[in-house]
């Protein structure tokens, strides 16, 4: 892990560029969630959790450290977990709006692309890691 970050490789470049995605994802995320009004609890998921992989991949990407690693790919790991819980949870939301899954249903309703986004940054991530 972390091979050849000691100075301003590829891989750590991209992931100071992944953190502060990260972040940009979490002012929409929200954003959108309040306009939903946090209607279920599964929605404060991506409002908690985004600033906090941010914040960590810009420090990992700041400060190499083995710890910040391990604690990178752990929520790496959650990252791709919860935006597939969030990609299936938004898809759902879709079929269940009147009409089903219609063009019209998913040009307005949840955007159901971003959670998987999510989970492609946290792919993303593991690869920049252990690769």
């Amino acid at each position: 892990m972390l091979l050849g970050w000691d100075d301003w490789s590829l891989a750590r470049l991209l992931t100071l560029i992944l953190g502060i995605g990260y972040v940009m994802l979490w002012l929409q995320v929200t954003v959108w969630h309040w306009r939903g009004k946090f209607h279920k609890w599964q929605m404060w998921i991506p409002v908690i959790a985004l600033p906090i992989f941010g914040i960590v991949a810009t420090f990992l990407a700041l400060f190499t450290t083995e710890w910040l690693g391990l604690l990178h790919t752990l929520l790496s790991a959650v990252a791709i977990i919860a935006g597939i819980y969030g990609g299936l949870l938004h898809i759902s939301a879709i079929k269940q709006r009147t009409g089903g899954f219609k063009m019209e249903n998913v040009m307005s309703g949840p955007p159901f692309v971003l959670p998987f986004t999510i989970a492609s940054f946290g792919v993303i991530q593991l690869l920049l890691l252990w690769y």
